[in-house]
């Protein structure tokens, strides 16, 4: 591994690009140098890069089979690590490889448009989504346990699951512009090796964003409604005996 180009790396392991961006290489600099030299040039340690990129190839464990039988806590904490991963790693990537394509033609032109403002929306959507519907499920977890009946009402008053749920089918598909733009992320012969590593990585986001939202539609949301729907029969006996 050490003696390869960066070049033929990226070409046969395009998640490569992402932990070179994590450690300050933008891979499109360095394509002719062999992976040894780069660690020479950026004073890193060439084993531990290697492990690094080795570790990429490590199968991600589908986490969904457990977080059907967690708590809602931990089930938010999950989803609330992938909004950071999203937010800090994977957009900011995808934001920096696609602003450096070196391609000059409508189709980049129109990604290099289409993708910040697809980006502004999603982030706009992860904070409502924190501060609103996982404030409200955190709240009536909260509130259960202390059996403050007051504070349960004015919460099922304010918020509802099923509204929150209704709102969430309209962000379930957020990638479908860039989708059409890229022709489904179809590669052509003419593409250079940078624009092929940014349809792989906009693949693989939509993918994260997929098993994401099915977290959500189909884990979340049900246990939200079970606790939801438990508090408010109890607000209901409650209130028949006051």
């Amino acid at each position: 591994m050490l003696e390869e180009k960066i070049e033929q790396l990226i070409a046969t392991h395009p998640q490569y690009a992402l932990l070179l961006h994590s450690l300050g290489i933008p891979f499109y600099q360095y394509q002719e140098l062999s992976l040894q030299e780069l660690c020479q040039i950026k004073k890193l340690e060439a084993q531990y890069v290697v492990r690094l990129l080795q570790e990429t190839h490590l199968p991600s464990i589908t986490p969904i089979r457990k977080l059907k039988n967690t708590s809602l806590e931990t089930l938010i904490g999950y989803l609330k690590h992938q909004h950071l991963f999203f937010l800090h790693k994977k957009m900011p990537f995808l934001m920096h490889i696609i602003e450096h394509l070196p391609e000059k033609n409508k189709l980049v032109s129109d990604l290099q448009l289409l993708f910040p403002l697809f980006v502004e929306d999603f982030i706009r959507h992860i904070h409502d989504e924190e501060d609103q519907l996982f404030f409200y499920i955190l709240s009536l977890q909260k509130a259960n346990k202390s059996r403050d009946l007051r504070k349960l009402y004015e919460i099922t008053e304010k918020y509802s699951i099923q509204d929150f749920a209704l709102a969430h089918d309209t962000h379930d598909d957020e990638m479908e512009g860039i989708r059409q733009l890229t022709q489904h992320y179809q590669i052509h012969g003419d593409f250079s090796l940078h624009l092929k590593v940014v349809y792989f990585h906009l693949q693989d986001f939509e993918k994260h964003l997929q098993q994401h939202a099915f977290i959500e539609n189909e884990i979340l949301f049900p246990k939200g409604l079970v606790l939801e729907s438990a508090i408010k029969a109890k607000i209901k006996e409650e209130s028949q005996w006051n």
